[in-house]
């Protein structure tokens, strides 16, 4: 069973790249590996970073910018445009400020989400439908997203852009999922564990006094 990092898109390059562009972008979409991740870790840059490729943009991500994290009746939405910019037409919820890494994983910072948040619930059952996906697998590199061919144009760049980096950074004990779920601490863990109200090392939203990661 494959990860769920988006839904079908019948046409597969909207954009139209051709093949001078495609190049370009994907050297600067290289990512920048410095060795082996721990596993939780690991775990929260793939489920984090899954997460934000199922949203809708057409933009090209760039390292170290903000984008803005919505929910809405379309599903995702990664936008240029903060809450405070959008006035009515906001196209949802939202969910948190996301930053793309050198690395080509995601940092995904949530400013303390009321309990009752709809966005906040979406984000955590897609995190546990990801992290229940995950553990039947049997090695971590079989179903990474190299080259999805029907998500758009930079949805595919930067799933693939992550489905390198992961493979780069597999921890230590390598490319073993029973390994990677048994490191993790509690061995199963669910999407308050995954989803952090910072960026490392930040406060745990598990619905009671936060704790250190």
């Amino acid at each position: 069973m494959s990860c769920p990092l988006s839904t079908p898109n019948k046409n597969p390059n909207p954009q139209g790249k051709g093949v001078v562009p495609i190049l370009k972008d994907w050297s600067m979409l290289q990512p920048t590996v410095t060795g082996p991740k721990g596993a939780a870790e690991f775990l929260r840059d793939y489920a984090v970073s899954s997460l934000i490729l199922t949203a809708n943009f057409g933009f090209k991500p760039v390292i170290g910018n903000t984008y803005f994290l919505y929910t809405g009746e379309k599903g995702w939405t990664l936008s240029l445009i903060s809450p405070s910019e959008w006035g009515q037409s906001s196209p949802g919820e939202f969910l948190a400020r996301c930053r793309l890494r050198i690395d080509m994983t995601w940092e995904m910072i949530i400013e303390e989400p009321s309990e009752h948040s709809d966005a906040l619930a979406k984000a955590r059952s897609f995190i546990k439908g990801f992290v229940d996906v995950l553990a039947e697998q049997n090695a971590i590199s079989t179903h990474l997203p190299f080259y999805e061919s029907h998500l758009p144009y930079y949805q595919r760049m930067l799933g693939t852009a992550l489905a390198s980096s992961l493979k780069a950074s597999l921890p230590a004990f390598g490319d073993s999922m029973k390994t990677l779920m048994a490191e993790q601490s509690p061995p199963r863990p669910d999407s308050s564990y995954l989803l952090c109200a910072g960026a490392s090392g930040a406060k745990v939203l598990q619905g009671r006094p936060s704790q250190t990661a």
